[in-house]
């Protein structure tokens, strides 16, 4: 919960952007998902769930004209839902006023979700201040957003909407008197409880922006139901969530360490930023980080370990995290993953001197953007990690569901590419190059790679080093040129294979190649004994490389 001065403040902000004729709150069109609008032709629309936040906000302050103001806003948002259950999108919400369910790319059935916590919350604390016809239909919206939480019935996979919705639909049945929906609630959260420590931790795991989202909803769970089993179930579930997010944080660069299953950006935004603060606050009425983990918040300590990120008989393999800290910089990285844009497979975090941090980010790009068709493979020892990539026969391009392209397309460029964000653009970051192995300074830390394999029919790979506004990019080229077309299921070998350190001053470690068949083998000695990765040469279909492609852990690790 906001203190008073802070919501005074975002409600001044946010008024310059309200539309009294239409009675929602005006935004850029950022949104590159579900929405088949498009900047050009929609610079700025009218968005349906700030304006629900924004009503809810103006409720929290109170005040005769807020009060009007928010019936308004909402009046306007429960309009724009569907409540028809014949309808295939029964429930939900656009995005925009401007754009209506049915001419969407994909309706997002998450707004059923997130609108429905906010009504019921709006519901619950603030019908005494609302017309009761507007409460009456504030009921209704709760309802159907219920409706369809229950329809789409998401697995506890799924983690932040796995919870949310356990949230709408326990504290919306309790709100409604409605056995069904309460107990429908208390089950998804007793699911979703058992999955998830039968992992032993979030298979969402460890996300900046989607974990901050989680406790948010499970301490909602905590403070309001009246179920006492809910609250314990979600008091459980605080504590493994504040675990985790804690001993990835990195107290010496103000990092949340990697590796991340899904963020929107590498750095972390103002309102990350400012959750943890807030939660390390001594407020009673907040959020808090439990007093047993706040230590780590500010500790030097070296930390190691890694964990388990998937349920593997569901899945049919298993999905490591791997994170490394100590004083200087924290290095987390995956076992598997595709290389989308949200995600973060090999990801580090580096102290550079004079209060300035510096991120290393793994990419794999066509022309330029973040390619979901790359999949990485990866092994971590400490600040040692040894991966690889393959092409998958099956996957998108910017996305992996909306959109797909199979492995063929027309592109002028691709590359796998280490970029120094952070506050990088701002230093001398200085590069060596010998051969195919690479080595910058950040500050006084060392940070090497080099590609040990370019098995691939696209001719060799070549190195660009340069710098960019975003940062310095140290590059291996795979093809570059005019546009032309590429065909995955046509190439008789594609995989690359890497080393690299951070903050180690001796050189790389020596890599063992072996092929047998299409497959190859890399291995690498460590103090743990050794740590290897086993890959096809050839492009296949993602579930088969997540099945298939087979990495040895240090035995180290826990």
């Amino acid at each position: 919960m906001m203190h008073h001065a802070e919501l005074l403040a975002k409600l001044q902000t946010t008024e310059a952007n309200y539309d009294a004729l239409v009675k929602l709150v005006r935004t850029p069109l950022t949104a590159t998902y579900h929405t088949a609008l498009k900047p050009d032709t929609h610079p700025v629309v009218h968005a349906l769930y700030p304006s629900t936040c924004y009503a809810y906000e103006l409720l929290q302050a109170g005040g005769k004209d807020y009060v009007q103001r928010a019936a308004d806003i909402l009046e306007a948002v429960v309009a724009c839902q569907d409540q028809d259950p014949t309808r295939a999108t029964y429930g939900i919400w656009p995005y925009f006023y401007e754009e209506p369910l049915d001419k969407m790319d994909r309706p997002d059935w998450n707004m059923a979700d997130f609108h429905g916590k906010k009504l019921l919350l709006i519901a619950k604390h603030y019908a005494p201040l609302l017309p009761q016809s507007l409460v009456a239909r504030l009921w209704d919206a709760v309802y159907h957003a219920c409706q369809a939480i229950v329809i789409r019935n998401v697995g506890p996979h799924y983690t932040n909407i796995a919870i949310m919705g356990a949230l709408v639909t326990l504290l919306g049945g309790e709100l409604l008197e409605n056995e069904e929906l309460r107990g429908y609630g208390i089950r998804r959260l007793q699911t979703f409880y058992a999955y998830t420590a039968d992992i032993g931790t979030f298979s969402e795991y460890n996300s900046p922006c989607y974990t901050p989202i989680a406790i948010e909803e499970l301490h909602d769970i905590y403070t309001q139901s009246e179920s006492a089993e809910a609250v314990a179930v979600a008091e459980r579930l605080l504590d493994l969530a504040w675990h985790m997010v804690a001993r990835h944080y990195h107290p010496a660069t103000g990092a949340w360490g990697g590796p991340h299953s899904r963020t929107y950006g590498t750095m972390l935004r103002p309102s990350e930023k400012a959750f943890l603060a807030n939660a390390l606050k001594d407020d009673p009425a907040g959020i808090r980080c439990p007093e047993k983990y706040r230590y780590l918040f500010s500790s030097p300590e070296e930390r190691y370990f890694t964990e388990p990120t998937l349920q593997e008989k569901e899945t049919g393999y298993q999905n490591y995290a791997t994170t490394y800290q100590n004083g200087k910089l924290t290095l987390g990285s995956y076992s598997m993953g595709s290389m989308w844009n949200q995600r973060r497979n090999l990801l580090g975090y580096v102290a550079a001197g004079e209060g300035k941090t510096v991120s290393v980010q793994l990419q794999f790009l066509k022309d330029g953007k973040d390619f979901c068709s790359a999949i990485f493979s990866g092994v971590q020892f400490r600040q040692q990690v040894l991966f690889s990539f393959n092409l998958a026969t099956d996957n998108g391009a910017w996305h992996q569901d909306l959109d797909i392209i199979n492995g063929l397309f027309r592109a002028k460029d691709l590359r796998v590419r280490l970029l120094l964000g952070g506050d990088a653009a701002g230093l001398d970051v200085p590069v060596a190059q010998d051969g195919m192995r690479l080595e910058a300074k950040v500050g006084d830390t060392a940070l090497q790679v080099e590609a040990v394999l370019d098995s691939a029919s696209y001719g060799p790979l070549f190195v660009q080093v340069e710098r960019a506004a975003n940062g310095m990019c140290l590059d291996y080229v795979i093809a570059s040129g005019g546009e032309r077309d590429f065909d995955f299921h046509t190439l008789e070998k594609a995989v690359w294979v890497f080393v690299f350190s951070l903050g180690e001053e001796k050189a790389l470690p020596a890599v063992r190649l072996e092929t047998k068949g299409m497959w190859v083998t890399a291995t690498v000695e460590t103090d743990d004994g050794p740590m290897a990765i086993t890959v096809p040469q050839v492009p296949r279909k993602t579930g088969e490389l997540y099945r298939e492609n087979q990495i040895q852990l240090p035995k180290g690790l826990e």
